[in-house]
């Protein structure tokens, strides 16, 4: 290396004796430092990393020479050691350091170490285990579980061991329990034990994975891989074939643990097995090799005339090794086996019931790994002669109504098509049978029975269809359910009748089920005339009930919804028979308003009547009356009490119909006249002044609230609680 600084760095290394194997306890030892320089260093010693000391007896330290002098060696003097230098220029340290070991002759040192062990079950293991010192060292095996392993005491579990005078240590019928590590232990006079360990292990080997058959194309190369299994010690692998063990070169042979075929030619098909095998047994598994060809033929599809109705076969026959696939294709489109289409093992077509359609192209496909060929073939089909639809055996005209029955039929050739009655008699006139087609102008109950629609061609004979014609009335609702709305817990009705010939049955659908009349229960009733009812209603009844009329003509279904709703609750109010507030406020209202038009009324009626009976008072006043006599009600005071004095002589223009009747003979002008002392006083019934006193106006209006109050109680006592 390029010096650094001045310096030079370098190895420490051994320079007497001359070589490592001379060097012995008490000889000296000299090692020297190549680091080099200019100026010449200084240098220092390390052992361990530890720096040495100057003027120590044991050793001996040459700057000049760059040498360490170990005089005499001893056991204490082992270690590593390095050097480093410096001067002016820089420092630099040695680049390699050299290790003293200078052996004790008192320390135990190995000879022979123990090895791992492999043995199968109940053979025999064998660990070899030497020291060496002066004087001779002590030698003990101990098993992992610390328990010492001597001659005259064994444990139970190592009673078949037995300990050489030479250190060995033999084990006989080894079983599971004796796998494990044993140690071997040397101690010397001096210095500290040496332990070495060894593991006794018992062979096993596990099974094998099974192969898969193997197909191969006869010219390629192939290779099959044979995995070992699990094991101690590690299996050996090996092919055979036909029991002969496969060579590691050839055109088949093995490599590592595969087997190659260079050039597979049909001749290598067979079975190939692979073998593994170690201490504790052997195992192998077999491998079917195919090897494959490309099919060939044993018989083509042909083109084919199938009749129809009838089952129909498709020919494809080939052989090849391993056994080819046979795939078959309708108009390029892959048959997939059904009720109609069957693929036999060897390749054939099976159509179960030939239809019209069939008839197209078909084409094979049979393959192996090694190729594959195809063919295809047209198929034609013979129609039979068929009523397309056939008609149906039961059908219904509706009375008084146009009606048709169609029939249609098809052949190889175009068949003629008629209807006749099946008791022979002719059709009526209202009756026509155009190509097939029965036309009824309008219907009549005559016109019910059985017929027959005959089609026939003269390549195929006739075929005969039978129908059964019925004249009914079609079915139509006399009464329909309606939108129904009730309390809960109340009674809900839907009504339903319908009307036909023959008669309707009505049954009832609701909440997406067919109401079942024996499975309804206690609370809904289905009428004889088809309505429904429902006792004891519940929110769960709500929803769409479909009413739906049938016989065997024709059906008919009509809906209608149920809502099933709270029975309402009059609110609270104060007490019994309390009006509403707003009525309270109307009728105070209407009282205040009367008693002050009443009360303006009054007081004009007093201003007007004080003002007469003042002037009237003035103009009495000269004649002599009385000054104090207050006019009331038209009459005079007396005593503060009002009367009515008739004079001495008062004119009477009449005293009632009846003495008017009598004396029809006097004018009404006549007057006349009655003695005073026949005469009694006449005064007014009650107190009621006039004109009105000022308190008349508030008993009014007490009084017409009153009245007003018991007029509104008494019409609130009609509504309804």
């Amino acid at each position: 290396m390029a010096p650094a600084l001045g310096i030079e760095t370098g190895p420490v290394l051994l320079k007497h004796p001359a070589s490592e194997a001379e060097i012995q306890p008490q000889t000296q030892v000299t090692l020297r430092c190549h680091i080099d320089g200019h100026p010449r260093p200084t240098y220092q010693w390390f052992r361990d990393g530890s720096p040495l000391a100057d003027g120590q007896s044991n050793h001996t330290v040459s700057s000049k020479e760059r040498n360490l002098t170990l005089r005499p060696a001893s056991p204490e003097h082992s270690g590593t050691y390095s050097c480093c230098a410096h001067n002016a220029f820089g420092q630099a340290c040695s680049s390699q350091n050299f290790t003293l070991n200078i052996a004790d002759e008192s320390f135990a040192r190995v000879m022979l170490a123990p090895q791992d062990v492999v043995v199968a079950r109940n053979e025999e293991a064998m660990f070899h285990c030497q020291f060496s010192a002066q004087p001779p060292p002590s030698l003990q095996w101990v098993f992992e579980d610390e328990t010492p392993i001597t001659n005259r005491s064994r444990p139970p579990h190592l009673r078949r061991a037995t300990v050489f005078a030479n250190g060995s240590l033999l084990l006989t019928q080894v079983r599971p329990r004796n796998a494990g590590v044993y140690r071997c232990i040397g101690q010397g006079q001096r210095g500290p034990p040496v332990v070495l360990e060894a593991t006794l292990h018992l062979a096993e080997i596990e099974d094998m994975a099974p192969f898969e058959p193997r197909v191969f194309t006869a010219g390629s190369e192939e290779r099959v891989a044979c995995t070992p299994p699990q094991g101690l010690p590690a299996p050996l692998v090996w092919w055979e074939h036909e029991g002969n063990r496969l060579p590691t070169h050839g055109r088949v042979s093995q490599q590592g643990h595969e087997l190659v075929f260079a050039s597979t030619a049909e001749s290598d098909a067979g079975v190939y097995t692979c073998h593994a095998a170690n201490l504790a047994g052997q195992r192998h598994q077999d491998v079917n090799i195919t090897v494959a060809t490309v099919p060939t033929w044993l018989k083509k599809p042909q083109d084919s005339q199938l009749e129809e109705g009838k089952p129909g076969y498709l020919h494809c026959l080939t052989q090849a090794t391993p056994k080819p696939t046979v795939v078959w294709y309708r108009n390029q489109m892959l048959i997939s086996e059904d009720s109609r289409f069957e693929v036999s093992k060897n390749g054939t077509l099976r159509i179960n019931s030939v239809e019209v359609y069939d008839g197209t192209w078909y084409r094979c496909v049979s393959s192996t790994p090694a190729g594959s060929i195809e063919a295809q073939a047209r198929v034609q089909v013979l129609e039979k002669l068929k009523f397309t639809p056939p008609p149906r055996p039961q059908q219904c005209m509706e009375f008084d109504k146009e009606a048709t029955v169609p029939c249609s039929a098809t052949g190889r050739e175009k068949p003629t098509i008629k209807w006749v009655r099946a008791d022979g008699s002719s059709l009526p006139e209202w009756v026509t049978d155009n190509a097939g087609t029965l036309h009824f102008s309008r219907v009549t109950r005559d016109d019910a029975g059985n017929y027959t629609c005959i089609a026939s061609n003269g390549l195929q004979g006739q075929i005969r269809a039978h129908v059964q014609l019925t004249v009914a009335v079609f079915i139509t609702f006399k009464v329909e359910p309606e939108r129904t709305t009730v309390y809960q817990g109340h009674t809900a009705l839907l009504r339903c009748e319908a009307q036909g010939d023959p008669k309707p049955l009505i049954q009832w659908k609701g909440k997406d089920r067919i109401l079942d009349p024996t499975k309804l229960g206690p609370r809904m009733h289905i009428f004889q005339n088809g309505s429904l009812v429902i006792h004891d209603v519940a929110p769960e009844d709500s929803g769409r009930y479909t009413c739906i009329a049938g016989n065997s003509c024709n059906i008919k279904h009509t809906e209608a919804p149920l809502y099933v709703v709270d029975k309402p609750v009059p609110e609270e109010s104060e007490g019994p028979g309390s009006p509403p507030p707003y009525k309270m406020i109307q009728t105070i209202g209407l009282s205040v308003g009367a008693a002050v038009a009443y009360i303006i009324a009054v007081l004009g009626l007093m201003f007007y009547c004080k003002k007469r009976c003042k002037a009237k008072r003035l103009q009495k006043q000269p004649e002599g009356e009385e000054p104090e006599m207050e006019c009331l009600n038209g009459g005079p005071l007396q005593n503060g009490q009002p009367s009515a004095e008739i004079q001495e002589e008062v004119a009477l223009t009449s005293l009632g119909s009846g003495s008017a009747a009598a004396n029809k003979r006097h004018s009404t002008s006549d007057k006349m006249h009655f003695p005073r002392a026949s005469l009694q006083p006449i005064t007014t019934l009650g107190m009621w002044p006039w004109p009105p006193s000022p308190q008349a106006p508030v008993v009014f209006l007490l009084l017409l609230f009153s009245f007003s109050f018991q007029d509104f109680t008494g019409s609130m006592w009609k509504f309804p609680g």
